[in-house]
């Protein structure tokens, strides 16, 4: 049975919008499967990050979300003891086009990534996704996100135990 609106955005640990630039063999993490990596256009809960990477199993007989490299959806991720970041087939995850009502219960988002910016951006670098001696930010979005994950199940736990 699949998650109410509600219920999908309180068991996530970050909810966003964004494109699907690339699907590779997911080799991060104990769990396997296929890490996917998307160019984030809005931001509901979690990190603000122009760049997430996510991991789901490699097919739908494991709960593995079937994503398409430039398709844009609404990612519903949580993360557990195997994976600090991961999407299964039971979430509220779905293309952007079927994610009306979704989208109508998280009203505006916390953070909103322009994509105007990011072209002229590139364009400014000469094509180039980084200029000279820059540093990747990735890795302090995958902490945040950690971080706030850790907060949330130790929240849980502590509920649960009142």
């Amino acid at each position: 049975m699949k998650l109410t609106p509600a219920e999908g955005l309180s068991s996530s640990t970050a909810v966003f919008s964004g494109e699907v630039t690339e699907i590779e063999k997911n080799e991060s993490t104990r769990f396997g499967g296929l890490e996917v990596t998307l160019r984030v256009n809005e931001v509901w809960k979690g990190a603000a990050a122009e760049e997430i990477k996510v991991h789901t199993a490699g097919s739908s007989a494991a709960c593995g979300y079937p994503f398409v490299v430039g398709t844009t959806y609404l990612v519903f991720a949580y993360n557990d003891e195997a994976d600090p970041i991961r999407v299964s087939l039971c979430s509220r995850t779905a293309p952007i086009e079927d994610a009306k009502e979704d989208i109508e219960f998280l009203g505006k988002p916390s953070h909103r990534f322009d994509s105007g910016a990011r072209a002229k951006s590139k364009e400014s670098k000469g094509g180039c996704n980084a200029a000279s001696g820059s540093t990747d930010d990735s890795g302090a979005a995958w902490i945040a996100v950690m971080l706030a994950g850790a907060a949330l199940q130790l929240r849980r736990r502590r509920h649960s135990k009142d």
